[in-house]
């Protein structure tokens, strides 16, 4: 449960800064994107890994208690 809670948060984290940095990029001269998109799906594709772990911990337990 621990690792996909920490994995969540972090790509919590991941997409707020990479959000951040995104805007901040729009409005400079010369600033390159891409590296702000990659930072951005990286964290979507972690807090959906999470969500995921998160979720199959908790049908386990669901499954342990009916048997």
């Amino acid at each position: 449960m621990f690792v996909g809670r920490a994995l969540y948060i972090l790509g919590l984290l991941v997409v707020f800064f990479s959000l951040i940095a995104l805007i901040m990029i729009l409005f400079s001269n010369n600033g390159n994107l891409l590296i702000s998109f990659f930072a951005l799906l990286n964290g979507f594709m972690a807090m959906g890994i999470g969500d995921i772990v998160i979720d199959l911990n908790h049908r386990k337990k669901l499954e342990n208690r009916s048997n």
